[in-house]
């Protein structure tokens, strides 16, 4: 009798099989991780962006609100760069923003030093980077009904200073602009709008990914 032959593979077929499929696999998931960073990368890079834009949005506000942009602050801060012993020594140049803005009451009515001649009284708002993360600060004027409170440095804060706004994180650049009506540069205190340009920068992946916006904000010279 005849012996009936038994179907199979060989070891040399199930490790050539084996060996396809772990390729195959590496190769289908690399694809999906590289995929998947990218998208993570591109994702991390808009979130940047708009958080860049939103920051600059509140800016805009700010300035458009503002007579002008103060040489030195106008309102008295103990925590300013000049410590204690100088307490105006906030100067708007290219890398700190300091604006006269018209002091309000918590019901939002214009308070005015010279009501005959429309002339507000102002406090002002001072932005600033330090350690990576952009602030806005506000100095109020001391003048009866001002809604706005002066706030400090976190390690300054009270109940009658609250602390600074903190407004980006992971700011690698922060460049001012002091412009007249023909676009050339001049002084802060003769500039008729600023020019503002914001970059944010963050390590994701081993890689650093960043995003920067400039936008041009006309003051109200009131």
């Amino acid at each position: 009798m005849k012996s009936r032959g038994q179907a199979g593979f060989t070891m040399v077929e199930v490790l050539v099989a084996v060996s396809v499929t772990t390729l195959v696999l590496i190769v289908i998931t690399n694809f999906m991780m590289r995929s998947i960073q990218t998208s993570t990368l591109e994702t991390a890079r808009a979130t940047i962006l708009r958080e860049v834009q939103q920051t600059l949005d509140i800016v805009a506000t700010d300035v458009r609100l503002s007579a002008n942009a103060d040489l030195n602050n106008r309102n008295t801060d103990d925590n300013s760069p000049g410590g204690s012993g100088n307490q105006f020594g906030w100067t708007s140049n290219a890398s700190t923003l300091v604006l006269a803005t018209a002091a309000t009451t918590s019901g939002h009515v214009i308070i005015f030093s010279d009501p005959a001649n429309y002339v507000t009284t102002k406090n002002n708002i001072v932005y600033f980077v330090s350690g990576g993360t952009l602030y806005k600060r506000i100095l109020a004027a001391s003048v009866a009904g001002n809604g706005a409170q002066t706030t400090c440095p976190a390690s300054k804060v009270t109940s009658a200073c609250p602390g600074d706004k903190e407004l980006l994180h992971n700011v690698s650049a922060f460049q001012v602009s002091y412009l007249d009506g023909s676009n050339h540069a001049v002084a802060p205190t003769s500039a008729r709008s600023v020019e503002i340009s914001l970059t944010s920068a963050r390590t994701q992946y081993k890689q650093t990914q960043s995003a920067s916006y400039t936008t041009r904000m006309v003051f109200r010279n009131d």
